[in-house]
C-alpha cells in the first residue's frame, strides 16, 4: 500500500521497545492508553527518550525512515 494507508500500533505499547517494534513494522502512529493510565504522565516523554535512543543507534536517518523497514527488508 506504500504511503497510500495509514497504520495504527494500538495494544501493549508499554514501552520504547514495544513502539519502535510496531514503527518497524510499518505503524506510522502508534497509541498508548494503559500504559500511559498506569504509568503517568512522564510515559509519554520515556517512549520519546527511547526512541530517539533507537533511531540514533539505527541505519535510519529519520524517524520516517523506519516505519515498515522490517517489511522491506524481509520483501527483498
Amino acid at each position: 500500500m506504500g504511503d497510500r494507508i495509514t497504520l495504527v500500533g494500538v495494544g501493549g505499547i508499554q514501552n520504547a521497545d514495544d513502539a519502535w517494534e510496531r514503527i518497524l513494522a510499518g505503524a506510522t502512529l502508534v497509541q498508548g492508553y494503559s500504559a500511559f493510565i498506569y504509568e503517568g504522565p512522564f510515559w509519554g516523554r520515556a517512549i520519546h527518550q527511547g526512541l530517539a535512543a533507537r533511531l540514533a543507534a539505527s541505519p535510519y536517518a529519520t524517524l520516517a525512515d523506519a516505519v515498515g523497514a522490517e517489511t522491506r527488508e524481509t520483501s527483498k
